[in-house]
């Protein structure tokens, strides 16, 4: 698939896959005094751009391979990510581990066949990413904003020179929200995305889709955000008709409604997304819960 090439400066290019396909994402690079790219996985005509470029510093925004697929093979010396991902982008068990595998699928052969099909690979992490840590690369500073949720360690990138942040996995596309992770949690990804409506940033840059988002940002983040609150409510109606249990209520498809191929895993996704709402309705008084069944309070 073709990328687009959108320049926001002379410094920032935007690499820009139109739509979602996996192992791929939108990225941004920085050609400056250092040199800078906020993830990693390009298609092809992306990875040619890319080609022979040396990159000071690859900022990722998180653990999950389609951000940083092509890591190993860029000429880098220094790669950083937030510490609470770093495990599954370093090791195939965390990855498994973080993606429910061991918990909810017995079959080790489906974990194999899992990790072949997506091509998994690891990479050697370097430096931590954190809050409010400032990369000046000579006429571009970029601050990293911890936006958990998504992930445990999800960060987003602020140019404020620029006035745009570029929110990775928080993509605003018609996929998300997503949460599928074990440590995914569902007050976290609410906090992270008001946070980023109290900075009224001039536009964003999505990880995924249209990369860059300009018209009506604040009204777009709010009905992002409403679709984590209307997965919600379905899932409340699932349980006032009688569907108590975490299988029962899987079987509702409250997050996805109706399954994307390949339906098994998108089904073992169903059911770590639901976990996560299910444990903040508890958290907030909402639900409670006896032997692996739930109630409403």
């Amino acid at each position: 698939m073709a990328i687009l090439i959108h320049k926001l400066s002379r410094h920032i290019t935007v690499l820009e896959l139109p739509r979602f396909q996996f192992p791929y994402c939108n990225c941004v690079w920085i050609d400056d005094d250092r040199t800078g790219l906020i993830d990693s996985s390009p298609p092809a005509d992306g990875q040619n751009f890319l080609k022979d470029r040396p990159i000071d510093l690859m900022l990722q925004s998180h653990g999950h391979l389609d951000h940083y697929f092509l890591t190993p093979y860029l000429n880098t010396a220094h790669v950083y990510m937030h510490p609470a991902d770093q495990p599954m982008a370093q090791s195939a068990d965390a990855y498994l581990e973080e993606f429910g595998f061991n918990l909810l699928v017995s079959d080790k052969r489906l974990h194999k066949m899992y990790m072949e099909a997506i091509n998994y690979r690891t990479i050697t992490v370097t430096d931590p990413l954190y809050e409010g840590q400032v990369f000046d690369l000579g006429h571009v500073k970029v601050e990293v904003m911890h936006l958990p949720g998504h992930s445990a360690g999800h960060c987003g990138f602020f140019f404020p020179e620029q006035d745009f942040v570029f929110t990775a996995d928080l993509d605003l596309s018609a996929f998300g929200p997503w949460y599928g992770n074990l440590k995914s949690n569902i007050a976290d990804l609410l906090n992270s995305l008001d946070r980023l409506l109290e900075l009224k940033p001039g536009f964003v840059v999505s990880g995924h889709g249209p990369a860059i988002v300009k018209e009506n940002v604040p009204a777009r983040l709010k009905a992002y955000r409403d679709i984590i609150l209307y997965r919600e409510q379905r899932i409340l109606d699932c349980i006032r008709r009688g569907h108590h249990t975490l299988p029962e209520i899987a079987r509702c498809l409250p997050c996805y409604q109706k399954l994307p191929p390949p339906e098994k895993v998108f089904l073992l996704y169903e059911y770590i997304m639901d976990m996560a709402h299910l444990d903040h309705l508890i958290k907030t008084g909402r639900l409670g819960c006896e032997n692996g069944h739930y109630f409403l309070k």
